[in-house]
């Protein structure tokens, strides 16, 4: 079987759309077991461990000649250890529900930057761009449809339900997993060892200028998103008195995100993907700084749907230059690790967004337009020469 973009999408397209309802299903299944505490503790083991594990898959994806075995092996474990966390609940002690979600968040990184690693191995160089556009929409889709999704069954038929639904869309990928490309060329077992494979990911990020540029300013990006997530409900309230309209802002931004990365795939730029970033970005800031002197719910609305018009094309910019510049020998390594620090960064900004909102919403929208524009100047400063690669040692 020829592998194309169409069997790519109907495989990572559950997937993501499965990992999107994971959040809610297991935040909701804790509230059910009585506890809203202990919900967010298991979100945040998911979390913690997802970037903590996506070196490891990477280099273990690297290192494999059938690295869509590896993937469908990944994403069933994870199916797995989702229905264990949904089963424990009420039935072992907490704290080893928490293990169980520490333990299957190792594995999330497969879902996002294990399949976006495998693009390549596929589609020709000329059409990555376009490739990782329509890769980028299946984040917008699951992000505006999962937690909807798991919301609503969950509310209709019980939070297990929704746990159920999700393992199925994560099993209905499989296949689509199983029959990725293998590497082209041999990959030998013991040129280097499993340590230095984990690190090489960051080493390449850390030497290759473009990779270096585009992760820098993706990941501090990144950090702004993160804190937008505590920033919705509180404009919800702020704005109409009750913090649930948050949610209507989140879908927002998944809509415009969802519109610009379809019309970047539909109608490529002749801008390149490190240019279409940078601009992006400085959207995202103009965006902040709107919603931050937003007074009514109508330009809060505005202001979060030019944030997704933004937020879209420029992940699709950013896998455009990972699959450019990383070398297929540690392709994997460097989407996995560029996902671990995405993850790792919009938590830190979480959780500032959340002792910053405790002083001034205004304050903290102001600072998360600084974190944009910080996120601008350092891919600005960035030297323009290019540093060593190491491509050819690794």
């Amino acid at each position: 079987m020829r592998y194309t973009m169409t069997h790519y999408l109907f495989g990572a397209l559950p997937a993501r759309l499965g990992d999107e309802m994971s959040g809610q299903a297991i935040l909701l299944m804790g509230i059910a077991a009585g506890s809203a505490t202990l919900g967010s503790t298991l979100l945040a083991g998911l979390t913690f461990s997802a970037a903590v594990g996506g070196p490891l898959l990477g280099a273990v994806l690297d290192r494999s000649r059938h690295p869509g075995r590896v993937l469908a092996l990944s994403l069933g474990l994870y199916a797995v250890g989702v229905s264990l966390i949904a089963w424990s609940l009420g039935h072992v002690p907490v704290w080893l529900s928490v293990v169980l979600a520490l333990t299957a968040g190792f594995l999330m990184p497969s879902i996002s930057g294990g399949w976006s690693s495998r693009l390549k191995s596929f589609i020709a160089d000329e059409q990555i761009t376009r490739a990782s556009a329509i890769d980028a929409t299946t984040f917008n889709i699951a992000g505006l449809a999962g937690p909807a999704l798991a919301g609503l069954i969950a509310g209709w038929l019980g939070a297990h339900w929704a746990v159920a639904v999700l393992v199925g869309l994560l099993v209905a990928a499989l296949p689509m997993a199983w029959a990725l490309p293998k590497h082209e060329q041999q990959v030998k077992k013991h040129d280097t060892s499993f340590l230095h494979d984990v690190s090489v990911g960051l080493k390449i990020i850390v030497t290759n200028k473009s990779l270096f540029r585009i992760t820098l300013l993706s990941v501090v990006s990144y950090m702004g998103i993160g804190m937008l997530w505590v920033i919705y409900p509180l404009i919800g309230q702020n704005l109409l008195g009750n913090p649930g309209f948050g949610g209507v802002l989140a879908s927002v931004v998944s809509v415009g995100a969802l519109v610009a990365t379809a019309a970047y795939a539909k109608w490529p730029t002749k801008h390149t993907p490190d240019t279409i970033a940078f601009v992006t970005t400085l959207i995202l800031a103009v965006a902040m700084i709107v919603l931050a002197f937003a007074g009514n719910f109508a330009v809060a609305l505005i202001a979060m749907l030019i944030v997704g018009l933004a937020d879209g094309p420029q992940l699709a910019a950013v896998f455009a230059v990972r699959h450019r510049e990383a070398p297929e020998r540690s392709r994997s390594q460097v989407f996995t690790t560029g996902a671990s620090m995405k993850i790792t960064a919009a938590a830190v900004g979480a959780a500032l967004a959340g002792h910053l909102s405790s002083v001034s919403l205004w304050a903290t929208l102001l600072v998360a337009c600084l974190v944009q524009i910080v996120a601008a100047v350092a891919f600005l400063l960035v030297r323009k020469e290019q540093t060593q690669d190491l491509a050819a040692s690794v």
